[in-house]
């Protein structure tokens, strides 16, 4: 009895087997062969039947060269074309997520990292960790509150897997922050040193980046405006609480600035905000006047452009 699965498969098979050693023993007989050469034959014509069995390469394995033998470092040629393939379809993932990002296809990119078949690659994690953190803002709750503990959970897996570069130590600040908050004032007052330490961190290992100077300072600028029943729980839970000045904040507004200029809406508006708690009224208002002026792409912006309008006209 033939199986249903599979069976059309195993008859081609072994049919073009019979019909192999049926020529040959053709040759044999009519070539006067000698049993020797039939046999190798009959062997070879089965070996070329063998099922070839599809293996999904490792897609995205270190240090492969601790765990192996001396002979089993040098790879075969096959073995470099598919590890070759396997980065350029990292690089390509991420260079069309970190595209859709930027153009505020914020549910594409998400969709996209999701699909890709290694999720434990440090450049996936991070980018899930902002992706979905951008997705949260503009969610009603509780289905925000439901995003902000996933991003968080992809920035932990991030620092874990990479914790020398700048962009794990960013996203779990911005986002141990924002889980936090959610847990209340005093696990947000617990926590403030812990995230002033990676936004320093980040700032360190890439200081070239203008959105790590632009989190570090709203950190300062926070701290320094800190109601004073706020100031009082902060008291009470650090011996040596954290500080921060407007100067400090202005400082690292400015430098987020001058990296890339108006690279980022909500730095206009910290920086005004900045300049007004410091009685610099004309610089306040130049700043305050392009936040409310721009475009609106993107939930931060509407932000942006809605607070900054209201202030504009208390000025």
């Amino acid at each position: 009895m033939i199986a249903r699965n599979g069976g059309s498969i195993i008859i081609q098979r072994y049919g073009r087997l019979l019909i192999n050693a049926l020529r040959i023993t053709k040759e044999v007989v009519i070539g006067h062969k000698s049993t020797n050469f039939f046999l190798r034959r009959l062997h070879t014509a089965g070996s070329k039947q063998k099922p070839t069995v599809y293996i999904r390469p490792l897609l995205f394995v270190t240090s492969l060269s601790l765990f192996s033998s001396k002979e089993s470092k040098q790879e075969s040629p096959k073995a470099t074309k598919m590890a070759d393939e396997t980065v350029k379809t990292l690089s390509e993932t991420i260079q069309h997520a970190d595209q859709l990002f930027d153009e505020n296809n914020f549910q594409e990119a998400y969709d996209l990292l999701q699909k890709y078949p290694a999720q434990e690659t440090y450049d996936i994690k991070w980018r899930l960790a902002r992706v979905t953190f951008s997705l949260s803002k503009p969610a009603p709750s509780p289905r925000k509150e439901e995003l902000v503990r996933e991003a968080f959970g992809y920035s932990e897996e991030a620092l874990k897997l990479n914790d020398g570069d700048f962009a794990a130590h960013k996203w779990y600040s911005i986002l141990l922050d924002a889980k936090s908050s959610l847990e209340g004032i005093k696990e947000r007052v617990t926590q403030l040193e812990t995230v002033k330490q990676h936004m320093q961190r980040a700032v360190e290992l890439n200081p070239n980046d203008p959105t790590s100077w632009y989190i570090l300072g709203h950190f300062y600028y926070g701290l320094a405006d800190l109601p004073w029943y706020q100031r009082k729980i902060v008291s009470t839970i650090f011996a040596t609480p954290p500080t921060g000045t407007y100067e400090q904040a202005l400082e690292c507004f400015e430098k987020a600035e001058a990296t890339q200029p108006s690279f980022y809406s909500m730095n206009h508006l910290m920086l005004a905000k900045t300049y007004q708690a410091l009685k610099q009224a004309e610089k306040a208002k130049e700043f305050m006047t392009l936040a409310a002026n721009v475009a609106v792409l993107n939930e931060d912006d509407k932000q942006c452009k809605e607070e900054a309008t209201k202030l504009l006209k208390k000025m």
